[in-house]
């Protein structure tokens, strides 16, 4: 088990003396067993680490990349929710999509059924104890701030909904990673649609242990 301190490998290794250059390219030291491309240092990610402090390791790359790399995350039509989207229509359920007149703007509104759906991203809206409900290192407070934002308005949302007369299903997206998570979720909010419960809320670890292998 790691124990924090570096491995004495790379402890001691020390930088070349000799300038970078055609042949020299890099002054990071060799690890044993470890090829060119797998080079590490110090100071950087260690493999192995165990998983809790995984989570919550300083960012690896620049402000400006994970910036850029943050604003390509969809915000709709993202896989898991065209998953459950085809996983629905096969079954004979037709809905509309993204309903701006409604609160939250919910990603499947079935008005036969006076039910919305949300399918949320487990890491922009904290979806509790869950594995991909991780949290940067970096800019702690800027985080905080922002999940906690996304949080109150979900709720605010799904209560002005329920207070319209409106059912609510939540879908979380770890349980939609994988095709037969797909049409277990499918089942469920198949028997959900045909009843009068008034919630749903799905997430991976509410499948069937044989559903989540």
């Amino acid at each position: 088990m790691w124990n924090g301190e570096c491995p004495s490998t790379l402890r001691e290794a020390k930088p070349s003396p000799n300038p970078p250059g055609p042949a020299n390219r890099s002054t990071i030291p060799k690890v044993a067993g470890k090829s060119e491309a797998s080079r590490i240092q110090c100071n950087g990610c260690i493999p192995g680490l165990p998983s809790k402090a995984r989570r919550q390791m300083a960012d690896i790359v620049n402000k400006q990349t994970r910036s850029r790399m943050m604003a390509g995350i969809r915000g709709k039509d993202t896989q898991p929710e065209l998953a459950i989207r085809r996983a629905l229509h096969a079954r004979g359920f037709r809905f509309r999509l993204h309903a701006k007149n409604l609160p939250g703007r919910p990603d499947l509104v079935l008005s036969k059924h006076r039910a919305v759906i949300f399918v949320h991203g487990c890491f922009w809206h904290r979806h509790g104890k869950c594995r991909f409900a991780t949290t940067p290192a970096t800019r702690a407070d800027f985080w905080q701030a922002k999940f906690a934002a996304n949080v109150t308005r979900d709720r605010a949302a799904m209560a002005e909904l329920k207070e319209s007369g409106w059912r609510v299903a939540t879908i979380w997206e770890c349980s939609l990673r994988k095709s037969v998570h797909v049409e277990a979720v499918a089942e469920l909010v198949t028997a959900w649609l045909r009843s009068e419960i008034p919630s749903l809320e799905i997430g991976e670890s509410d499948l069937q242990p044989n559903e989540t292998n």
